[in-house]
């Protein structure tokens, strides 16, 4: 896929934003069938899960589909208590009697903080099994008229403080563990005024891709959500922001299954259907099309040209 910037979109189509980044044919928008969180093989009984940035919408789905799906512990985190504190309501309506949930506010940009949070978690639901690295930061500005402190902000949210929460949640894992961490489809462009969020979400994905080529048996995963409405997208994209919160959250626990474990490693994007990947899986193990390959993996209107 061509590297270049956001005049390769036709802005009247409000599919625009989303065609060029298809590697399936089929694309998704919103939960389907196969991801109903009340899916048999989507069942979180057993395992606890820590979710950040639940202060805004994708977090919360997450949260919301992990009690749904009936998971052991969930703790989430984020910057605003009143959020925190409406969405720990909502679970405990969503799920079982003995789910354990703690929401503490927490800035995963300060280790203390986040030491602080590892340990109320374990006092809370024990050993940690799944991190979802869902809080980002988009200030945005052009490079060398930005302020650099905010600049790079981005950088202290979106490389600093998902490391420092993976480096936490690695000390508890005894080796084992599933990382699904948040990523986007426009590392694969140049998009003025957005070169911090692009620059520092290319960071991660490079950290993430040494941590699964480090450590074999901690499952990791980078999830690309589409666009969503959220308080960080942009006026320019909010037209195009059709991709629902849900969608993202299925996937997390999609991800935790073993259904996954072909992926381990790789970015994938919630647009993609799930089936087709799995009918193409050994030509996308074959040329890593889910590694950062998968800028050449010619991404397109009509999916990939499967060979």
């Amino acid at each position: 896929m061509a590297s270049h910037g956001p005049e390769l979109f036709n802005y009247s189509d409000p599919n625009a934003c989303t065609l060029p980044y298809q590697l399936t044919k089929q694309i998704h928008r919103d939960v389907y069938p196969l991801l109903e969180p009340t899916q048999p093989e989507l069942s979180a009984k057993g395992k606890t899960v820590f979710i950040t940035g639940v202060s805004g919408g994708i977090g919360k789905a997450i949260a919301e589909s992990w009690a749904t799906a009936g998971a052991s512990g969930i703790v989430i985190t984020g910057r605003k208590v009143d959020v925190l504190e409406s969405v720990a309501t909502s679970l405990k309506s969503l799920a079982s009697p003995d789910t354990k949930v703690l929401a503490q506010a927490a800035d995963i940009t300060d280790e203390a903080s986040v030491a602080a949070l590892f340990g109320a978690a374990k006092e809370a639901v024990g050993k940690v099994d799944v991190l979802i690295n869902s809080a980002g930061s988009l200030e945005g500005g052009l490079v060398g008229t930005t302020d650099p402190k905010k600049f790079f902000s981005d950088f202290q949210v979106n490389v600093l403080g998902t490391y420092l929460v993976t480096h936490h949640f690695l000390a508890q894992a005894d080796g084992t563990g599933t990382v699904v961490s948040f990523t986007t489809g426009a590392i694969a462009n140049v998009f003025p005024g957005m070169g911090g969020y692009t620059a520092s979400k290319t960071a991660l994905t490079r950290i993430m891709e040494n941590l699964h080529a480090e450590q074999p048996k901690i499952r990791v995963f980078l999830l690309i959500p589409g666009i969503v409405h959220t308080g960080m997208t942009v006026d320019s994209l909010k037209p195009y922001a059709k991709d629902r919160p849900g969608l993202s959250a299925s996937w997390t626990l999609f991800l935790s299954a073993p259904r996954a474990e072909w992926m381990r490693g790789g970015i994938v994007s919630v647009n993609w259907d799930i089936e087709e990947m799995e009918a193409h899986k050994d030509e996308i193990v074959r040329d890593n099309l889910l590694g950062r390959a998968f800028l050449n993996a010619k991404l397109g209107k009509n999916g990939r040209p499967w060979s």
